[in-house]
């Protein structure tokens, strides 16, 4: 996990409250098997390429133009104008970041 955007203790915890959500009720009862750590792994792993995939954004288009001192390649992305432009949507990336990635179609079947 790179640093960019300090989002690694985030998707911690949300691992963590994913893992104790799908495993709580089989650690208890003593019945977990490797297949459900593996939909643990499948619950967590599109959101954390969502969030390595913004980082890698900001690595290319911020972080590798500033230190190789081309000014000219630094633009604001449009997303950024609009979050900027809007102060009701201000508060987005704080919750998209916040609460995570899980859209509707990604949940595993045993999910609650």
């Amino acid at each position: 996990m790179s640093p960019v955007g300090g989002v690694g203790i985030n998707l911690a915890i949300q691992d963590a409250v994913a893992t104790a959500n799908l495993l709580a009720a089989k650690l208890k009862a003593g019945m977990l098997r490797d297949d459900d750590l593996e939909s643990v792994r499948r619950r967590r792993l599109f959101p954390v390429k969502v969030i390595q995939g913004m980082q890698v954004a900001v690595h290319n288009r911020v972080l590798k133009p500033t230190v190789a001192g081309d000014e000219r390649t630094l633009t604001v992305p449009w997303a950024v104008k609009l979050l900027d432009r809007n102060a009701w949507l201000r508060r987005w990336p704080a919750q998209f970041l916040g609460l995570g990635v899980r859209p509707e179609h990604v949940r595993s079947p045993d999910s609650p």
